[in-house]
């Protein structure tokens, strides 16, 4: 079964080409967010996203359309479900609604139906599981609630299993993973073996046939131990039902978190993950010290202040190692969505700083030929 695997949290956007002789791997603009939701044109975050047919899907997210984050604003979370043919500008049309507004969620693929799980909106978290048949019109089924309201967590798909891992479990920061057979899903979600360590909201996972991969994440402070931000990661063996830990995502000998960031299966050896916070300026905010910046002036900083990841990097599950594909300021987003099509990497929205989207769209190509 040919699937794409996408959970919540990055983004990357705009410009660029680096090229050999012989060939180029490059970074375009491929549009922007529709306008058929007021407010949705500024961009949102924690979006969820699908292609089918040689067509983009987006759904759902979160922003501050009217009064900015750091002035006290409002977030919206919104519903609609939206179309475009891949091609070179995407031409948008409205193509349902999801049965409320949603974000945060985890965002998987399984043919054509596209499944989010849990999220949430202003009335808070969901345990709520939708499949959308993207063949039939996006009509929208239900499968079996997850066992937690759960937010701000990642999901992937092996075979016909769908994971659901970390995030918040009734509004508590949890390293719990939950499975669905969806050919057995009377059974319900069954919880599997934790991943080790302290909590992981904000991970990024993505599954090969036998094996579940998870990095980055945050640990939030709490009375009895203090705020983390996870440069490591760690891979659940199915056959064995045995978590393995693995070292730091590390590019240029430097420890880099993907919290806030996001990741796909590529092919069956490879994993493409993208964007997150950065690990020293957001554990400084998460952790309530703010030695980086005074707490009043930590939303007012400029984009480049934050530092958000630039890279976009791959893992090679044989080999055990990341490789750097692309870096540019263009690139560094938190809470975007992904989707793999053809080869192609889209990356969709996400954040440049705390409280401001984009509503860019951009297509990564590897190794294009060269007229």
């Amino acid at each position: 079964m040919k699937t794409i695997i996408t959970t919540i949290i990055l983004g990357i956007a705009l410009l660029g080409c680096t090229c050999s002789t012989k060939s180029a791997s490059s970074l375009q603009e491929l549009g922007a967010m529709p306008s058929f939701e007021a407010g949705y044109e500024q961009g949102v975050s924690a979006c969820y996203s699908a292609a089918h047919a040689d067509y983009l899907y987006i759904a759902g997210g979160c922003n501050f359309p009217e009064t900015p984050a750091a002035q006290g604003g409002a977030k919206r979370y919104y519903k609609g479900i939206y179309k475009a043919h891949i091609k070179d500008t995407l031409i948008w049309e409205k193509c349902g609604e999801l049965p409320c507004a949603n974000a945060y969620g985890a965002n998987i693929q399984c043919g054509n139906k596209w499944i989010i799980a849990g999220g949430m909106n202003e009335d808070g978290a969901s345990a709520t599981v939708l499949s959308i048949d993207l063949a039939e019109g996006c009509h929208i089924d239900t499968l079996p609630p997850l066992p937690y309201k759960t937010d701000n967590t990642a999901g992937a798909i092996s075979g016909d299993k769908i994971f659901v891992v970390g995030g918040n479990c009734d509004a508590t920061a949890q390293n719990h993973v939950f499975v669905l057979d969806i050919n057995n899903r009377q059974e319900g979600w069954k919880q599997l073996p934790a991943m080790p360590g302290k909590a992981r909201v904000q991970p990024v996972c993505a599954a090969t046939a036998n094996k579940l991969y998870v990095w980055g994440g945050f640990s939030p402070k709490t009375a009895d131990s203090q705020a983390r931000v996870h440069t490591d990661g760690a891979c659940y063996d199915m056959l064995t039902g045995t978590w393995e830990a693995l070292p730091d995502v590390t590019i240029e000998n430097k420890p880099t978190t993907l919290s806030g960031g996001i990741a796909a299966l590529l092919d069956d050896s490879t994993i493409v993950a993208a964007g997150g916070v950065n690990k020293d300026i957001f554990t400084d905010a998460i952790s309530g010290s703010y030695q980086l910046t005074k707490k009043e002036e930590y939303m007012h900083k400029p984009y480049s202040w934050y530092r958000f990841n630039p890279n976009l990097l791959q893992y090679n599950v044989n080999k055990k190692s990341w490789e750097l594909l692309h870096s540019s300021n263009s690139l560094a987003r938190a809470g975007a969505s992904i989707v793999i099509h053809n080869n192609k990497i889209l990356y969709i929205g996400g954040e440049l700083k705390p409280g401001i989207r984009t509503p860019k769209i951009v297509v990564y190509t590897k190794n294009c030929t060269l007229p």
